[in-house]
């Protein structure tokens, strides 16, 4: 299958969604621990995906298989991840996040290189990591690169992030060994076991409601709503129609969109090298559109 434009603008949608997120997590931060954020995130996007399996009138498959594949990817896609990257934020700039959590591509290529058949990795891949990576370095400027490495907590902290990016890739890719089922029911299904995982944080961030914001509270609303539940249907979607190695191609934009967000809520300016950076990041997609590979059957 080629990707289409609904494909892009699938992508898209998720990169606003997620990219958001980064902002959303430093607001929450101020009254949540990061067990709590991700607790809460993941049990508010479940309630959005039940309700929208209800409405669609999708039922929850009842093979153990299928939920074998939701209980790991509820881990590595979810669990893991949210805590990791929430946890990592405490220590480090958003710039040096934004690097960081820009490696899901490479994780992905690799690791579909040689979990799926249809996904080898060719010259014409790597040249798209390299244009797209390349992009996201020069957007966020040697001070985040400078800022790699370093000692004990900060160290920590983006070794945090990183191994956030690579549950994504695991989850990116795990994902296309699901069982064809609607993205909804997916979605839910993932969600729900994640809930369970995260139970005892949801219940602690719950009893610490009583002193949030309306800030905090629209963050974490934010959160959950859109940047969970409404965000793992279109990812489900995307990487069913599309393929884990297109689908990864979003964690290069984020960072552009971050850059944007800057701009319009505080007010920063866009400086000329960060149009040449997303010259780069645009033309690694393109190298990626036509190799995107079609779905199992």
């Amino acid at each position: 299958m080629r990707v289409r434009l609904r494909h892009w603008a699938a992508l898209l949608a998720l990169v606003v969604l997620w990219g958001s997120s980064y902002l959303m997590i430093e607001v929450a931060l101020r009254l949540w621990r990061p067990a709590e954020i991700a607790g809460l995130r993941i049990t508010t996007g479940a309630v959005v995906l039940l309700i929208a399996a209800w409405l669609g009138r999708h039922s929850l498959p009842r093979d153990l298989r299928s939920w074998v594949w939701f209980l790991v990817i509820a881990v590595v896609g979810n669990a893991a991840p949210f805590y990791l990257i929430s946890w990592g934020q405490q220590g480090v700039e958003s710039g040096l996040a934004g690097i960081l959590a820009a490696t899901t591509p490479l994780f992905t290529l690799l690791l579909a290189h040689w979990a799926l058949d249809d996904e080898r990795l060719r010259p014409g891949h790597a040249l798209a990591f390299l244009a797209g990576f390349g992009g996201v370095v020069v957007l966020l400027g040697p001070e985040s690169l400078a800022a790699l490495g370093g000692s004990g907590e900060r160290l920590l902290s983006q070794l945090a992030v990183l191994a956030g990016a690579f549950c994504y890739a695991v989850a990116t890719v795990g994902a296309r060994f699901i069982p064809p089922t609607h993205p909804v029911v997916t979605s839910a299904g993932v969600m729900i076991l994640a809930t369970v995982i995260m139970g005892p944080a949801s219940a602690s961030g719950v009893q610490a409601l009583a002193d949030a914001t309306p800030g905090t509270v629209g963050a974490m609303a934010f959160l959950g709503v859109l940047g969970t539940g409404l965000a793992s249907i279109i990812y489900f979607y995307l990487i069913a129609e599309t393929g884990a190695r297109f689908t990864s191609q979003l964690n290069y934009l984020v960072p552009v969109w971050a850059v944007g967000l800057g701009s319009l809520v505080l007010g920063e300016k866009i400086p000329l090298i960060a149009w040449l950076a997303l010259g780069l990041i645009i033309g690694g997609l393109f190298l990626m559109r036509d190799a995107a590979p079609s779905p199992r059957s």
